[in-house]
């Protein structure tokens, strides 16, 4: 064995910096935000958009506008419910379909109304 220096390897290319943890700071990512509310909302006002110009009561001259507010709503509230990293995703996408379905409805009563 002779006594020379140590063989060197060459670098592995691209070198990878070794991560830093910051006092104060967690090392994993953010957890995501939370959607559910959104979801909720938009399910609510769907319901709510659906049933309500429905009901029993005296609702002469603004029935067939209920629908409307209540499913636009719903529908925004939904998608964004849907968009980014959010959970609580299924309760957005079931809002999206229930206010889909109150507009629906709104439309088929001012056509009615229209009509009538």
């Amino acid at each position: 064995m002779t006594a020379g220096p140590p063989e060197q390897q060459p670098p592995q290319w691209p070198v990878q910096p070794m991560p830093q943890h910051y006092p104060g700071y967690a090392p994993y990512p953010p957890a995501p935000a939370n959607g559910v509310w959104l979801g909720a909302a938009a399910l609510v006002l769907g319901l709510l958009g659906c049933v309500v110009p429905l009901l029993p009561i005296d609702l002469s001259g603004i029935r067939a506008y209920l629908a409307l507010p209540f499913g636009l709503a719903g529908l925004t509230c939904g998608i964004v419910g849907l968009v980014g990293r959010r959970t609580g995703k299924p309760l957005s996408a079931t809002g999206v379909a229930v206010s889909a379905i109150a507009l629906v409805l709104g439309v088929i009563m001012l056509g009615n109304l229209v009509a009538g």
